[in-house]
């Protein structure tokens, strides 16, 4: 199947993206059972903190050294990266403080807040860049 493109790597991109997009609004909107509300806050940022890993460890050099024009998209959403994983911490910490009530307190909604509004932007803008290449290409690195 050498030059066959047997998955829209793109599209998979968008589908793990509405994932992170659905479990931060169920947090928000605190929908989720209250005593499972701080186990789920930690599991999603591990699982976003681990996705922009492999993204900034495997997937982006691998796109830099097929399209090095991308060196300053792929810089944006390296920085970009770094912004959420401040706020990541940031929750994790509190999630993970001894005085965490269930339900998750008023400083962890705050955060949780600011997370959406930088996550949505960042999501938005890898999305716009990178999803049309990645639709294209026929292979990707096996780390990832």
């Amino acid at each position: 199947m050498t030059g066959e493109r047997a998955v829209a790597w793109g599209d998979e991109l968008v589908k793990l993206h509405a994932t992170f997009r659905r479990d931060l609004a169920a947090l928000r909107e605190g929908t989720l059972p209250a005593p499972g509300l701080r186990e789920h806050c930690l599991t999603f940022c591990h699982a976003l903190h681990a996705h922009h890993s492999g993204e900034d460890d495997v997937l982006f050099p691998h796109l830099n050294g097929l399209h090095p024009e991308l060196a300053a998209v792929l810089d944006r959403l390296r920085e970009e990266h770094v912004v959420v994983g401040r706020l990541l911490a940031r929750i994790r910490a509190l999630a993970e403080a001894p005085d965490a009530v269930a339900g998750g307190p008023a400083e962890i909604r705050a955060e949780l807040d600011r997370l959406a509004g930088e996550l949505e932007a960042h999501l938005d803008h890898e999305e716009e860049r990178l999803v049309p290449l990645l639709n294209t290409m026929t292979d990707m690195p096996d780390d990832l």
